[in-house]
């Protein structure tokens, strides 16, 4: 719940950082959309293909994990128990139990702005990012990478024609257990006391000194579990298509900021002749699929926070009243963060609610 906060932004400064780290995220996964299109090429068996392909992912996301960056639909998983937290206040009146709706009405239209802007951000550079980089492939080597795969790249991001809609949700899957990877490394870590362990180590504190070993308990504490998620992500990304190639199945995944960097790439790969109804549907499929991320991957992580509360599911039903009753009054706070004199006395009601 703690670590889900950071990924929570409240005021206008935070809902721009939040973008320009978004941003950052864009450009990197332009690169892994087109380093995958080469590994495509390379001659390798399934099992092969898929090695290269969870190399990719896994280095990719963890570079962007590392760099401070944003990967769109990376914080559901992480904000779930932070809004549960947030239903967790004792209510016995009916105007507290209302306040307490209320309030958590207020926190999710933080999430849901928070994730909007992510996806803003990761596309706004994704798409040109990409297509600039196949350029630059086509005008030095003089080789479009993408010209024999186009059709399928565009194809794959129909929401009606394809099973986009299908493979954002086991991409949604994989987003909720890499969450629930990074809890479980985490309170392992803690539970084996591991971060004084290292601290304290004889042999490292003789090689790097007392203070430098302080600095890697303290690195090891902060990241660890962040790293081995996104690994495990990276894993399961690179894996599933192979996966459903060797047993006979159409699954594999759909990202929408790998969505975005795709269009760019087989927008260039058809010579700039693609139909203007291919380009239609991909730019649908491109907010289907991240709609389709974030609610499967937030509804699991939410469900699993209420059974670790012991919390009733039918609470939902007045949850999702208060939160499109809100959405209602004021829509573009789902949207939009709020005026700078509204923003403290929203934080101090949320923290209230928090606290007690």
């Amino acid at each position: 719940a703690q670590t889900g906060e950071h990924y929570i932004t409240s005021s206008r400064k935070e809902y721009i950082n939040m973008f320009w780290s978004a941003c950052g995220g864009g450009c990197i996964v332009a690169v892994l959309c087109v380093i995958k299109i080469l590994l495509a090429k390379v001659d390798a068996s399934i099992f092969g293909h898929a090695v290269l392909y969870s190399l990719n992912y896994a280095l990719g996301f963890t570079a962007i994990y590392l760099l401070g960056c944003t990967l769109a639909t990376k914080q559901p998983g992480m904000t779930a128990s932070a809004l549960v937290r947030a239903l967790g206040k004792h209510a016995e009146t009916k105007e507290e139990i209302n306040y307490k709706y209320w309030t958590f009405a207020n926190f999710f239209a933080r999430v849901f702005r928070s994730q909007f802007i992510a996806f803003v951000g990761n596309v706004f550079l994704a798409f040109p990012i990409s297509l600039l980089l196949i350029y630059g492939i086509d005008t030095l080597l003089h080789y479009n990478i993408a010209s024999s795969k186009w059709r399928g790249l565009m194809q794959e991001l129909d929401p009606v024609d394809s099973p986009a809609i299908a493979h954002a949700a086991i991409a949604g899957v994989f987003l909720f257990l890499s969450g629930i990877i990074a809890g479980s490394v985490a309170n392992r870590d803690k539970h084996n006391s591991l971060y004084y362990r290292i601290e304290q180590h004889p042999i490292l504190k003789k090689l790097f000194g007392k203070a430098y070993t302080k600095r890697i308990a303290e690195w090891y504490k902060k990241k660890w579990a962040g790293v081995i998620s996104n690994v495990w992500f990276g894993v399961f990304m690179g894996m599933t298509g192979s996966i459903g190639i060797f047993l006979g199945l159409n699954i594999d995944i759909r990202h929408i900021t790998f969505a975005s960097g795709n269009l760019a790439l087989g927008i260039y790969g058809s010579d700039w002749r693609v139909p203007t109804d291919m380009i239609i549907w991909g730019v649908i499929g491109i907010g289907v699929i991240g709609f389709i991320n974030f609610i499967v991957s937030f509804t699991l992580s939410l469900a699993l926070a209420f059974r670790a509360r012991k919390m009733n599911l039918y609470e939902l039903i007045f949850v999702g009243k208060a939160i499109w009753a809100l959405f209602l009054l004021r829509p573009l706070k789902f949207f939009l963060p709020p005026k700078k004199r509204t923003v403290k006395k929203e934080r101090l009601k949320t923290l209230t609610s928090l606290s007690c």
